[in-house]
């Protein structure tokens, strides 16, 4: 028996899941929906699904597990648009950077009986200079040397857990467990500090008088700080991911503030030694960081001995929605 994996959003996180999990296909059915059908034929043409529709709610009716890999600002529509036709024992995965925010949503919307984990994947290393979002970047091995950060709200079926932990195993991937304030908070400065600076740098030096020559000579160094902003987790109504966490936003923007002060009283007192310090010490961290991350070597994760077998991974999805449907109303 086949259980039904859907994947909403098609682009590249959802392509590389579905991707990932190609070898299984005896075990199970992967469906796809994206609002934009290009990528529906073109993720049946990839093979990261077997089915395409066009329809979200034929997507999800029958579907063991609902990932949602769509952009932040459509993230509370597709959960009310589909709340009522997921099935009671279904588990929901929502992959965005936003923890609490969607697990609210979430609680507002869907029924009891509905299972919800937050699956936020991070990518392998090969592929981190690579632009976030577009389908033409999916890879089976997108998630290969990373963690997936697993958070759920309080009194979580304990299954459900365990089937997205699992889940991460056969993504290639490893399980990282994590409170959602926790994550909120650092995702803050890794995803959401990024894009506000990106913003701010660009249209700071293209309203500049010189700018109409500058881009002319405008190089890598412009290139790399100002592509940040092609990393937005929106669509088409950006900024609603600060929205969802403002007062970390806030607290980020108010130490960077500190940080950039800090510089130009260096630079204003002359203080040459304390600026190479500077300089030096982000070079050596950033360095120890990209080291690391391409080792993918880290003391919490978890336990590769414990990696479920591919039966007893689908057998345990299978047993958990029977669980589910029998249990007495």
């Amino acid at each position: 028996m086949a259980i039904q994996l859907t994947i909403i959003g098609l682009e590249r996180i959802g392509c590389s899941i579905g991707l990932a999990l190609k070898e299984h296909t005896q075990k199970i059915t992967r469906v796809g929906h994206d609002r934009k059908d290009p990528n529906n034929k073109k993720a049946l043409e990839l093979g990261a699904i077997d089915k395409a529709t066009g329809n979200i709610k034929d997507a999800v009716v029958a579907a063991d597990i609902v990932i949602l890999a769509v952009p932040v600002d459509e993230i509370k529509e597709t959960i009310e648009v589909i709340s009522n036709d997921l099935k009671a024992g279904a588990v929901l995965l929502d992959t965005s950077i936003l923890k609490n925010e969607v697990a609210g949503w979430v609680k507002e919307f869907v029924p009891e009986d509905r299972y919800f984990v937050s699956f936020q994947p991070t990518l392998n290393p090969l592929y981190l200079s690579e632009p976030l979002n577009d389908i033409q970047y999916a890879h089976a091995d997108l998630f290969h040397k990373s963690m997936i950060v697993i958070t759920s709200p309080p009194k979580t079926d304990g299954d459900a857990i365990k089937l997205a932990s699992d889940l991460a195993f056969y993504l290639g991937s490893s399980p990282y467990f994590a409170d959602p304030h926790e994550v909120d908070g650092i995702t803050t400065g890794t995803e959401i500090l990024p894009e506000l600076l990106a913003s701010t740098y660009i249209n700071l030096i293209t309203s500049q008088p010189g700018w109409r020559e500058g881009q002319k000579i405008a190089s890598h160094s412009f290139a790399n700080l100002s592509g940040s902003i092609l990393n937005a987790p929106e669509r088409e109504m950006f900024g609603q991911a600060i929205q969802g966490n403002k007062e970390n936003t806030i607290r980020m923007l108010n130490e960077m503030m500190i940080g950039l002060r800090n510089v130009r009283e260096i630079i204003e007192n002359e203080e040459w030694d304390e600026l190479h310090k500077l300089i030096s010490l982000a070079r050596e961290r950033h360095g120890d960081w990209l080291y690391n991350r391409n080792k993918a070597n880290w003391e919490n994760s978890a336990n590769y001995d414990e990696i479920p077998s591919s039966g007893d991974f689908f057998l345990h999805m299978i047993g958990f929605s029977k669980k589910k449907k029998s249990k007495p109303e």
